[in-house]
């Protein structure tokens, strides 16, 4: 092996965690399915840009996946996701595949993270049920009448 094991070991445990598959990983991470199956079997040295998208799919840190530690001051980290189940565990909310997919995929395409992407799910959510009680109560203020 050519590669760094325990950089390989953490990207299949993490994955076969999170319960998605090689070529999801892979599109999630915009890399190609074949070279993140070399990077997991450890037949080729991950590369710090390759490291980072495989990170932000994955929703760790680039220090955590390429060193097995966390940054000790960051600005931007985040504690990752807990996988749990099927889902994730994320501060005390547990989210389902699919929400969690959506919301890692949002928080990389907005550049930013998957607790402040979730905060503007729920803001915009209940902006919603705020406007639909308005029509609501619009509505059958007009059918007494």
């Amino acid at each position: 092996m050519s590669g760094d094991t325990y950089v390989s070991e953490r990207i299949k445990s993490c994955r076969e965690e999170l319960r998605i598959s090689q070529v999801l990983l892979a599109e999630l991470a915009g890399i190609n399915p074949t070279q993140l199956y070399r990077y997991e079997s450890g037949k080729a040295k991950l590369r710090m840009e390759a490291a980072e998208k495989i990170a932000a799919a994955l929703g760790v840190s680039t220090a955590w996946l390429m060193h097995g530690t966390l940054p000790v001051a960051s600005e931007t980290q985040i504690d990752p996701p807990v996988p749990a189940g099927e889902g994730l565990i994320l501060k005390c909310l547990e989210l389902p595949p699919a929400l969690a997919f959506a919301v890692k995929r949002l928080a990389m395409q907005n550049g930013s993270t998957i607790e402040i992407e979730l905060l503007d799910l729920v803001h915009q959510g209940l902006e919603a049920m705020h406007k639909k009680a308005l029509a609501g109560a619009e509505s059958a203020a007009k059918s007494e009448e």
